[in-house]
């Protein structure tokens, strides 16, 4: 009996440790960049930063590609193979190896995008320069750290490049034509925190030759997941750059504006689904159940609150933040964004936590492709006719339909008697 208590408590030690040092790398994440966006919308003007975050937006849409799914699949194989050295670093490597394989096709990809279209070609260094962030965030074993629960590592690397980032933003960056230091930075940023994490890693494993039967695997159980997120950036990262290939740099730096800060409140709720994810993974289905339903209160209740608050005082924020006019006077954009805040935080209780704790990756994989197609569709006869305001509308409904979707399978597989685990 004691050693069972022993354990529980344990268990909730480690997803606190884990929960509080992922607050503060989402924190870091989020909070450093809002310091410095305001200051790059007033230096830059809001043309050459909707074409640094235009050329982001590609940068994080080929990181998708390069992750493949691991942050999720990773990490459960790192679970579950944790106290044995051998099999651990077998995985470690082979996750690296199809990484790097990955991070080859995705520059072929950006190559043949930056160099056959002229509205690419005009700016490439801007693209090429970002695709550091891709490198970098492909490097940096965030799934192995997390997999076997000693997020500190990860924290501390990360808020040490983020602040290396910023404070070259802030010293180097004086008018507009200092744009192109921006991926320079930010790539800089991503490159040394892979480089620390790789180097980190390696006092748990040992380099190893993994077995091509074990890649294999990896591959296969990893696509659905894959294709799930890649359908998931249909409505997340692609809607800055379609709006992109619609508009120009001028609204896209508006509707970056708005979308950074609504992406700031949505992490809120990553670093507690991160920290139980692990744990929940080895739990029964009965306690798998009655934990998603006991957050869900807590969930709606801040959504509701961050919501309300940025439909009463949206536009004193935009002024308070960056000061533009150009920006406040789109403060409708603000408002439809803030239902974000209930939506995504639900949505994401079921489908990036409890789903994938009991392993329902293609399901899961399911309501991503429907959510991503249904934005797509929508993003495209919205925007022409509503143009800024037609791609908010898109994205917040698209939301509300993953929380229906989410919940509706939450209740059919929880009400099973049998459930994988």
């Amino acid at each position: 009996m004691n050693i069972l208590k022993n354990k529980i408590e344990g268990d909730k030690k480690t997803i606190a440790s884990n929960f509080v040092s992922l607050t503060v790398l989402q924190g870091a994440n989020y909070i450093l960049p809002l310091l410095i966006l305001p200051f790059l919308v007033r230096t830059l003007g809001s043309e050459k930063f909707g074409l640094v975050m235009f050329a982001q937006s590609l940068a994080v849409l080929l990181k998708i590609v390069v992750d493949f799914g691991f942050t999720m699949s990773g990490t459960r194989e790192i679970s579950l193979a944790r106290n044995d050295k051998k099999k651990l670093s077998e995985i470690f490597c082979a996750i690296i190896l199809i990484k790097t394989g990955l991070i080859i096709v995705g520059f072929i990809i950006l190559f043949f995008i930056v160099e056959l279209f002229t509205r690419f070609t005009v700016d490439s260094e801007v693209y090429y320069l970002s695709f550091g962030i891709v490198i970098g965030q492909a490097i940096f074993p965030v799934w192995f750290f997390q997999g076997i629960e000693k997020m500190k590592f990860v924290t501390v690397v990360n808020i040490f490049a983020k602040i290396i980032f910023t404070v070259l933003i802030f010293l180097a960056i004086r008018e507009e034509s200092d744009y192109i230091l921006v991926p320079i930075f930010n790539s800089l940023g991503f490159i040394i925190a892979g480089l620390l994490g790789l180097f980190l890693s390696l006092k748990y494993i040992f380099i190893v030759v993994p077995r091509i039967s074990l890649v294999k695997r990896l591959l296969k159980e990893s696509s659905s997941l894959f294709f799930a997120k890649f359908a998931s950036t249909l409505y997340t990262s692609s809607n800055v750059f379609i709006l992109g290939l619609f508009t120009g740099n001028t609204i896209v730096g508006v509707y970056s504006s708005m979308e950074k800060l609504i992406l700031a409140v949505k992490n809120i709720y990553t670093p507690l689904y991160q920290a139980m994810f692990p744990w929940l993974s080895n739990q029964t289905s009965e306690v798998k159940r009655s934990t998603i339903k006991k957050l869900f209160p807590f969930i709606l209740s801040l959504g509701v609150i961050i919501t309300a608050s940025i439909l009463i005082f949206g536009e004193t924020m935009l002024t308070f933040i960056y000061d533009d006019e150009l920006i406040t006077s789109y403060v409708s954009v603000f408002k439809i964004l803030s239902f974000i805040s209930i939506f995504s935080g639900i949505n994401m209780l079921y489908n990036n936590l409890y789903l994938p704790s009991i392993k329902k990756y293609k399901t899961r994989m399911l309501i991503f492709i429907i959510g991503g197609i249904f934005n797509l569709l929508l993003v495209f006869i919205l925007i022409k006719q509503y143009g800024v305001y037609g791609m908010a509308s898109a994205v917040t409904i698209t939301e509300f339909l993953l929380l229906i979707l989410g919940f509706y399978y939450f209740n059919k597989y929880s009400s099973q008697k049998k459930e994988i685990i």
